[in-house]
């Protein structure tokens, strides 16, 4: 028999479940996960493979995303900002942001930045005495 973590898993048989089912390998690797045992470096390797997508529809979807995201208007802007932007847009999308929460957040940024801005550029009187 071999020693290695790959024959010796694969030598040990299919996982059931209680009612003799197979179970959800990526909820089992997990599991194991979760209970420190690496199976000698094949977890990571199992939830990589097991978590890939099925298809290329949802990276497809998101390129066509940034591409309404992105306007030709607005092709000068940093990675950092595109990156930050997409990622609010589409949690925002998806209903992961509650409804209000961006608008009072600009509010809020606006209303500092003129609390900020009121000092800049104002008169000062001095009395020398």
């Amino acid at each position: 028999m071999s020693t290695d973590p790959l024959s010796m898993w694969l030598a040990g048989g299919l996982t059931l479940d209680s009612n003799g089912q197979p179970v959800n390998p990526l909820k089992w690797w997990i599991q194991q996960g979760r209970v420190g045992n690496t199976h000698g470096g094949l977890l990571q390797m199992a939830l990589d493979v097991l978590s890939c997508a099925a298809t290329t529809v949802d990276v497809e979807r998101s390129f066509n995303f940034g591409r309404d995201y992105i306007s030709f208007r607005r092709h000068c802007l940093s990675s950092s900002s595109l990156t930050r932007g997409m990622a609010v847009a589409f949690y925002s999308r998806n209903g992961k942001i509650p409804s209000g929460v961006l608008r009072k957040w600009k509010v809020d940024k606006r209303n500092k930045e003129k609390r900020e801005g009121q000092g800049r550029g104002a008169l000062v009187e001095i009395e020398i005495l």
